[in-house]
């Protein structure tokens, strides 16, 4: 069990996922459930259970798809033809009920709007599995029609500062092919990761986070994947990496179970220990894999820390740190950041010690 967790957990820590695209992503976020269903039968049960699947799920409009993310996908022509509520929907009556729902949403109902149908007859089709039956787009907005008659809308994403449109990385994103080096990561020398990674660094908890487009968002997996190169790095003496003076900095790993090491720097002068720090940790347990990921900068002045855990589901910044060396070879912590687990929302909250 323990052999397959450690499988599991490398893979989501470790692997590297790149598509390819020839064009750039229109991206649409979550934005809300309406307050009611159509039909007025809706329950607030059900309600509850659309934003909780949904809240944390993106549309990706690329190559003639529509992919909702981790979920399923729809064809989509940009030549779709306009149609008119009346022609959709069939009936003045249930063209009323929408125009009255889609009112209370402050969502516009023109006379003429794009409507994508999903190949509702296909018994193994994935969207229909999940509920949605028919997607429309009025503006910036695309919207789902539900077997459980709610509205699930998806807004353009905006950039907040100047109204352009964000830019992702995505599916032509490649993990940055850095060489390795003992000094670690300089990543972590932004305190503005933390947050930045407790954002894009969550995923669905039903272990589809390897097939969401916004995996290669998340800049831990570029740490893990530069870090490997420890977990696969036997050494048993010390491995000296900086000498400076009577100063030499080295390296000493400890071994506390088969998944379970860590590596200290160590100061010493005239073979006389002056200081150690842990600078790397890596620990794997059957439910999550616990790492600590390090910076020295290359005057030996300052270091980084980054503690973050991992789950099939997420990871979480725990703590990052920033120490400074003086000139008596002892460490300093100059500045702490300790963070909260994700609370139910998704929302991980962070202050400075």
């Amino acid at each position: 069990m323990k052999k397959n967790c450690l499988t599991l957990i490398l893979f989501f820590m470790f692997s590297i996922g790149n598509v390819h695209s020839n064009e750039s992503p229109d991206i649409w976020d979550f934005y809300k459930v309406s307050k009611n269903s159509v039909s007025g039968g809706g329950s607030d049960s059900e309600r509850e259970s659309l934003i909780e699947r949904y809240s944390k799920i993106k549309l990706i409009l690329i190559d003639g798809q529509v992919i909702v993310d981790t979920i399923c996908f729809i064809p989509y022509e940009t030549t779709t033809k306009m149609t008119s509520p009346l022609s959709y929907w069939k009936t003045p009556e249930k063209v009323k009920e929408y125009k009255k729902i889609f009112s209370a949403e402050k969502i516009p109902l023109r006379y003429q709007f794009e409507a994508i149908k999903l190949p509702n007859n296909d018994k193994d089709d994935l969207c229909l599995e999940e509920g949605l039956t028919d997607l429309i787009r009025i503006d910036n907005y695309f919207v789902f029609l539900t077997k459980s008659d709610y509205l699930i809308t998806f807004s353009k994403h905006i950039e907040k500062n100047n109204g352009s449109p964000v830019t992702y990385r995505g599916f032509n994103y490649k993990i940055p092919n850095r060489e390795f080096s003992w000094f670690g990561h300089p990543m972590l020398t932004n305190k503005k990761i933390v947050d930045d990674m407790n954002k894009k660094c969550d995923f669905p908890d039903d272990g589809s986070y390897y097939n969401s487009y916004f995996y290669n968002e998340c800049d831990l997996n570029e740490l893990g994947f530069y870090f490997s190169e420890i977990s696969e790095t036997l050494f048993d003496k010390k491995k000296v990496i900086y000498q400076k003076g009577e100063y030499q900095y080295n390296l000493t790993k400890k071994q506390h179970e088969e998944f379970d090491f860590e590596i200290y720097l160590n100061i010493e002068k005239g073979n006389k220990l002056i200081d150690r720090l842990s600078i790397y940790k890596q620990r794997i347990l059957e439910s999550a894999a616990f790492e600590q990921d390090y910076y020295i900068d290359k005057n030996f002045k300052n270091i980084w820390l980054l503690n973050y855990v991992g789950s099939d589901s997420t990871h979480d910044i725990e703590k990052w740190r920033h120490y400074k060396i003086d000139n008596s070879g002892h460490f300093k912590l100059l500045e702490s950041i300790s963070c909260k687990k994700r609370d139910r929302q998704g929302i991980v909250k962070c202050h400075n010690n």
